[in-house]
């Protein structure tokens, strides 16, 4: 009878810490980390083709005329893109100069070091998507924020 009353308690006791870790790990995932999700993730994609054509009933004649159009037009939002991205590198090269004739030479090896620290955290970033994304130094306490 003693046995029975020990592997029962131990049962117990391994469902009830399963379940705490399942409500643990089920919490960070849903609660936590949705509370802490930077505003653009909350942002919709543009509907697709597919949802077009049923929401507005487009006939096939239709949808062949838009898939046209979008292939004549992204070769213009790539010129763009790549346009828009020269300027901004052009307006970084001089923000850096300009903030080169204030900086100390001291100053300025820090600067290249946190940029060049930048650099790496947002390479490591982007490669690992799977893990979540956080701007904040590990000191540094959740911002203050309300969804």
């Amino acid at each position: 009878m003693k046995t029975k009353y020990k592997v029962l308690v131990a049962l117990t006791l391994l469902v009830v810490f399963g379940l705490g870790v399942a409500a643990g790990v089920l919490g960070e995932r849903y609660v936590v980390h949705k509370k802490y999700r930077r505003p653009s993730a909350d942002r919709t994609h543009v509907p697709s083709l597919d949802a077009w054509a049923k929401e507005l009933g487009l006939s096939e004649d239709q949808q062949v005329k838009i898939r046209e159009i979008f292939k004549r037009n992204e070769e213009r939002m790539k010129v763009y893109r790549t346009e828009g991205l020269a300027k901004l590198d052009e307006v970084r090269k001089e923000l850096k100069k300009e903030l080169d004739a204030v900086f100390t030479p001291e100053q300025r090896k820090k600067m290249e070091e946190m940029i060049r620290q930048h650099a790496e955290r947002r390479k490591r970033e982007s490669s690992d998507r799977t893990a979540p994304r956080d701007r904040r130094g590990d000191d540094a306490p959740p911002p203050d924020r309300e969804r």
